[in-house]
């Protein structure tokens, strides 16, 4: 009896084993797996309250993916919008842009666009706006025009705002 239970639990680890090592090995070769594709937007402002730094990369590791664009315009008064920074680039594994943090009452459009090795493609828009708080900090507010009854979110420098970009589909 006590054979037995040493055998089937050393046929349940080798398998177990066998299952870690096929998820690993394209990792470990340098030819990363497509699971590790999904990207993450970052946005943070600088110690100076004077520039935002907007980047777009691989969530679990470096990773080429075939196209990456990032754009980020600013809505004007009249309705009108005005480019603020834009980055598209093939073969590429980052994004990264400078712009002017918003005046108070300025609302920054960010639209990012990524498409990996497979033809998959990522999209997210998001809309930032400066607020102070009650104590005088300011407060970057966040807001998803793709993401249907989503809360704002609030994040406090020097802390900084990070989001999954969803996949959206294939391109044809």
């Amino acid at each position: 009896m006590d054979r037995d239970v040493t055998i089937r639990a050393g046929m349940f680890g080798t398998i177990i084993v066998l299952v870690v090592l096929i998820l690993a090995t394209p990792t470990l070769l340098g030819h990363p797996s497509e699971l590790s594709s999904a990207p993450v937007l970052l946005v943070a402002m600088t110690h100076a309250g004077s520039t935002l730094v907007v980047g777009v990369t691989g969530a679990v590791q470096a990773y080429l993916y075939d196209n990456i664009t990032l754009n980020v315009s600013r809505e004007n008064p009249n309705g009108t919008s005005t480019s603020l920074g834009w980055f598209a680039q093939n073969d590429t594994y980052t994004a990264e842009l400078y712009v002017p943090a918003p005046e108070n009452s300025t609302v920054l459009w960010i639209h990012v666009r990524l498409v990996d090795q497979q033809q998959t493609y990522f999209e997210f828009n998001v809309t930032m706006s400066l607020d102070a708080t009650s104590t005088g900090h300011l407060t970057m507010v966040f807001n998803f025009p793709d993401v249907q009854d989503a809360a704002p979110q609030r994040v406090v420098p020097p802390d900084d705002f990070r989001w999954a970009v969803p996949r959206r589909g294939m391109l044809a």
